[in-house]
């Protein structure tokens, strides 16, 4: 949702929510193509350049910035003024569980997908990616900046485009289900990495959950700054070691290698459906799985009320409508399919290229 310059609430419906993210999706191709531009300028007096962390983290920064530079310009130019409530219901203000549900959930989402992000390490390895591929090495500068990126900017540019606004868009063309899964693909191959495919698409369906039980975007961006947090941590500390020590184990015991990955990711999902359920306002839940089985019985008089209303003839609307009601009401229902089509091309074209980009970078890290 953004507020026009009367304040008065807009939302983005399907087609301009698609056509939004399209958008964004050629922002981000065209950083890419800066930055492949800028490494191949580089290269001779660089010759390592494109693997050198901290020129990849620093095109993160200016990628981040590219994409909150497109929000401002994209919303200023539909002369809307920026709100990051979105989801916003009435005037009901921010809850402590807006903020401590979404960081135990990234505490969770991180357990649980912490050996099915391994093991699909193993398989891209096996398939020719480099081990090594894409980790930053411990440097302050590289450590510093990889943590503005991904920590600070990221959560807030990406969740405003992924969830604020074509999460929100989808949600009214399609059921929740559909929707999350929709923005978690989108949100998933934005990304353009074969490295990082398990555990974005996770994110952002628990993202796009937390979005729609807590009817805003600030336990989303929590969230997604949380999880980059402990991948950071996990990473750069010393308990990466230990890790790496009982991934070890894990990898000559493989009977408890599978019910341990399959507990853990059972078990944190499990925990995530229940923060979000019942810290997020999953009261409708609670009630029926903790409510006595008494039911109210209704008197005489309301079932008599009700037999009535449902026996009662149906209004005679068949002269109500004018011609010319009719006529507008089949050209609204033209346009209505028109934009449609149109917000189904948009989400189209920006999946399309995404996914051509994943491929291409996939067999850059295989060749290369």
């Amino acid at each position: 949702m953004l507020r026009s310059k009367t304040e008065k609430p807009i939302e983005y419906g399907f087609a301009p929510s698609c056509t939004f993210y399209m958008f964004a999706v050629v922002v981000t191709l065209v950083c890419q193509g800066a930055a492949s531009v800028v490494a191949a300028a580089l290269a001779k007096t660089s010759p390592d350049i494109a693997s050198n962390s901290e020129f990849n983290t620093a095109f993160m920064i200016v990628f981040q910035l590219a994409n909150f530079a497109f929000i401002v310009l994209y919303t200023r130019l539909k002369n809307n003024k920026l709100n990051f409530s979105y989801f916003k219901r009435g005037d009901e203000g921010v809850k402590p569980s807006h903020i401590v549900v979404p960081v135990l959930a990234a505490a969770a989402l991180m357990a649980a997908m912490f050996l099915p992000v391994t093991w699909y390490g193993y398989f891209t390895t096996a398939i020719g990616i480099p081990p090594d591929a894409g980790m930053i090495d411990n440097t302050v500068g590289a450590v510093t900046m990889v943590t503005i990126a991904s920590v600070f900017l990221a959560p807030i540019c990406e969740e405003t485009i992924y969830r604020g606004v074509l999460f929100h868009g989808l949600k009214s063309e399609f059921s929740a289900v559909k929707a999350v899964l929709l923005s978690s693909l989108a949100f998933m191959l934005m990304h353009m990495s074969p490295l990082q495919v398990v555990l974005q698409f996770a994110l952002g369906a628990v993202a796009a959950w937390l979005a729609l039980k807590s009817g805003r975007l600030l336990p989303s961006i929590i969230l997604h700054a949380c999880s980059n947090a402990l991948a950071l941590v996990i990473q750069f500390t010393p308990f990466y070691g230990v890790l790496d020590g009982c991934i070890v184990w894990l990898t000559n015991n493989i009977v408890a290698a599978v019910f341990i990955t399959l507990g853990l990711f059972v078990g944190g999902g499990a925990a995530i459906f229940a923060l979000v359920e019942f810290g997020l306002g999953g009261s409708k839940l609670a009630e029926k799985l903790f409510r006595s089985g008494k039911t109210e019985k209704k008197t005489d008089d309301e079932k008599t009320a009700e037999f009535d209303a449902d026996s009662a003839p149906a209004p005679d609307t068949s002269t109500a409508a004018t011609g010319g009601e009719l006529v507008n009401a089949e050209r609204e229902r033209i346009m209505s399919d028109v934009r449609r089509k149109g917000g189904v091309f948009s989400y189209i074209v920006g999946i399309t290229i995404c996914a051509v980009m994943f491929i291409v970078n996939l067999v850059s890290l295989i060749l290369l």
